[in-house]
């Protein structure tokens, strides 16, 4: 048994919780003057993967010598890239794999649950209780240094609201604390949906984009923590910079002048381009890479000892907790 999970199966027990920098590509050419004129009017895009948020740390820094700390919007995963699972079981990874397997083969005897909203609940009692850790170490010391400097900060989340209690537990004790320099929005804390197909634009999304998006599930906004329940990172910023007390009609995107995001998925990094495509704003993204071998193992894992772990967990819960 691996010790994390035996920490795991000790918090059901007793009731407690508990590579280099790849850059872009750059050739030497020589500009004529048209050119040189578009690209002094055109924003900025950087795309980039990383195992350490030090190239994080220094774009940040060049955008906020560009434009000033306030114009810059640093937009920041949870699930491995803050913050990764102290054992396979309960992981970013291992949510990935049931959901797949529930996806191509609803029977397959290695599923914990029965549907997606089975799956949603044993994911809660999960989280509820394992303890994570920062992916990188002083990675919260990094945080708090950007934060210092009024480096406005979002943590967006595939995670629903269902589990932002786990999420705001862990981040705190990790000394992750964002809540000096947050951004500010309309909305009281709480549930709220983040477009409506009735009131197309309002939200900072065109109709033709709803249509795509189709029906949303209902976020929440709190602490500096944006819980989306898996929908479309990039739109789902632009609707919470709609919301922001500094936006208007004229300025949708609020008064950033220049937003930095880091996921450890490729497809959210690809979304982020994908909605911020046609702004007149700078955008760096950095695809996190500092779990990709962790990832990668379990992977390529037989399963097995996460199998094994949620039987005597589950088995645990329903002789010794539900009576």
């Amino acid at each position: 048994m691996s010790r994390p999970f035996a920490v795991l199966l000790a918090a059901v027990y007793f009731g407690i919780s508990a590579t280099p920098v790849f850059a872009q590509v750059q050739t030497t050419e020589v500009l004529t003057d048209a050119q040189l004129a578009e690209a002094t009017t055109r924003p900025v895009r950087i795309r980039e993967t990383t195992p350490e948020f030090a190239g994080v740390f220094n774009q940040v820094g060049e955008f906020a010598k560009k434009y000033g700390p306030e114009n810059v919007l640093l937009v920041v995963d949870l699930d491995n890239t803050l913050l990764a699972m102290n054992q396979d079981l309960g992981s970013d990874q291992w949510f990935s794999w049931q959901e797949a397997l529930q996806n191509s083969n609803p029977t397959h005897p290695e599923l914990v649950a029965a549907d997606f909203g089975g799956l949603l609940e044993i994911q809660g009692i999960l989280f509820a209780l394992s303890r994570m850790h920062p992916p990188e170490p002083g990675l919260p010391d990094v945080v708090e240094d950007l934060v210092t400097r009024k480096i406005t900060t979002v943590v967006l989340t595939s995670r629903g609201k269902e589990f932002r209690d786990a999420a705001e537990r862990e981040l705190k004790r990790n000394k992750y604390n964002i809540s000096p320099s947050t951004l500010e929005i309309h909305e009281k804390r709480g549930v709220f949906s983040p477009y409506s197909a009735e009131h197309p634009g309002k939200h900072g999304l065109s109709a033709e984009i709803i249509d795509d998006l189709g029906s949303p599930r209902r976020v929440t906004y709190s602490e500096g923590i944006y819980m989306t329940a898996g929908q479309h990172k990039g739109y789902m910023l632009k609707t919470l910079l709609s919301r922001s007390t500094k936006a208007s009609a004229d300025k949708p995107l609020a008064h950033f002048k220049a937003i930095v995001f880091v996921d450890d998925h490729q497809k959210h990094v690809d979304r982020m381009h994908e909605a911020f495509a046609g702004d007149f704003i700078d955008l760096a993204t950095f695809r996190y890479s500092r779990e990709d071998e962790n990832v990668e193992k379990f992977n390529k894992s037989t399963k097995r000892h996460v199998i094994r772990e949620w039987e005597l967990l589950n088995g645990f819960i329903k002789t010794v907790l539900v009576k």
